[in-house]
């Protein structure tokens, strides 16, 4: 088990998370394996508070379990689990692009437009600045939308996910088509004040996202029980 070179001012609370969810999602810190607060700190080359910060923050969500006077346990990712994570992601946005479509204006279609051309015409999107870009255009949507509470739900989701593929996996097949093509109907559909439609292809977007991911982790043998159906 190994970790990268993380600046120390940024290896704190979220980002020693991060780190450690990372190692999960590579099958570096197995599931069901104990993870000591001082081995990780040592390791981590830093004092043992954050470290154990971040697991607290990693049992909220889900990836490791803390047992009294027993410390820390990586839980087992079932597959069901993370479909039903995509379910309530998918319907949060798909909510939130309805409520953009109610409120946009033609300055917030342009932006939005704009971003989606920036993602058109990179080359490569199985990197971190193709990432940047598709948060960037999901955060403009959230910001016409104006509804906190379902932005809040939809950012809780981005932690119970694999996200990070060019670091956690091999590139997910038909990821970078879904991040290039996959915007410009939402954006239509929100230019047009059509909210259910843009609701729909909004939600289908990340299903579609979802079901990719399953795939590649079914094939790779990620879990520890067997496959289920979508």
């Amino acid at each position: 088990m190994s970790f990268p070179d993380v600046p120390r001012r940024e290896l704190l609370g979220q980002a020693v998370a991060s780190v450690i969810r990372d190692q999960i999602l590579r099958g570096e810190i197995h599931q069901g394996e104990r993870l000591a607060l001082a081995p990780l700190s040592i390791k981590m080359n830093m004092s043992i508070t954050p470290v154990r910060e971040a697991l607290l923050l990693l049992a909220q969500d889900g990836w490791v379990a803390h047992e009294a006077h027993r410390g820390f346990k990586v839980s087992p990712i079932r597959r069901q689990d993370v479909i039903d994570t995509y379910l309530m992601w998918a319907s949060a946005e798909g909510e939130l692009s309805a409520r953009a479509a109610l409120k946009r204006s033609a300055a917030d279609v342009e932006v939005l437009r704009m971003i989606d051309q920036r993602l058109g015409e990179m080359d490569d999107h199985h990197t971190e600045a193709a990432l940047a870009v598709n948060s960037e255009l999901h955060g403009a949507v959230h910001r016409i939308a104006d509804a906190p509470k379902l932005s809040w739900f939809s950012d809780a989701a981005v932690r119970l996910v694999p996200l990070r593929f060019n670091d956690s996996f091999p590139s997910v097949p038909g990821w970078a088509e879904v991040n290039r093509y996959g915007h410009t109907p939402i954006i239509d559909a929100i230019e047009s004040g059509d909210e259910q439609r843009a609701r729909e292809l909004m939600h289908a977007h990340f299903m579609t996202t979802a079901t990719l991911l399953l795939e590649q982790l079914d094939q790779i043998s990620f879990w520890d029980e067997p496959p289920a159906d979508a």
